[in-house]
This record gives C-alpha cells, structure tokens and sequence, in this order.
C-alpha cells in the first residue's frame, strides 16, 4: 500500500470518526480519535523522501518558501555555504548539513524500514 493510500485512507476514518461525534458529549471518544487521524494526516502529508539529500531539502524550501539567503540566516551562516552545500549535496551532502538544514527549516529526519 502507498503512502498516498495509507492517507486516503486515515482520512476516510478519520471523516466517519467526526460523523459519530455526540455533539452533546464534549469527551466524546470519536473526537480524540478524529483528532488524532487528522494530525497524523498532517504529518505524513508533510513528509519528504528520496535518495538525494539536496533535492529533498529544495524540496523543502519550495513548500515553505524560503530561499537560500533565509535559510542561511536561519543556520547562521553565509548564502554562499548553502549554495555550496546545496550544490555539492547533489552528489554527496554531508550527514551534518543535511540536519542543520532540516532542522533551520523546521523538519526533522526520521529512518523507517521499508
């Protein structure tokens, strides 16, 4: 099952969760149920992968629309070592940059078994 299925279907769960809400029972344990699918919902859909560790952290950037010079600023450097970091990374990007950007972006890097 893909990612985008597992999501689908959280979703689908989370949306009968809602419906069976008691709107007269505030503690109603559908709530906390919906809101627990709809934030893991969230996360995944917030999720980024792939083998090469500049593409996913332009990736990033895309979405969050921030550009070198921000993220510079952010990891407390210069411009010029995110260019650096970000074109070299396109082949071989240190372990550390890739987590100082991750984490300058607000992401944090997660290892799951296939």
């Amino acid at each position: 099952m893909s990612m985008r299925e597992i999501i689908s279907q959280m979703e689908s769960l989370a949306s009968h969760c809602e419906s069976m809400i008691d709107k007269d029972d505030p503690e109603s344990i559908w709530k906390m149920d919906a809101e627990a699918l709809n934030e893991a919902v969230r996360k995944l859909e917030g999720e980024f992968n792939g083998a090469n560790a500049a593409e996913v952290i332009l990736r990033i950037m895309e979405k969050e629309k921030v550009n070198q010079k921000e993220l510079a600023e952010r990891m407390g450097c210069v411009r010029q070592n995110v260019s650096q970091m970000l074109n070299r990374g396109t082949v071989n990007m240190r372990y550390d940059s890739f987590y100082r950007m991750a984490e300058a972006l607000g992401y944090e890097i997660i290892l799951r078994k296939k």
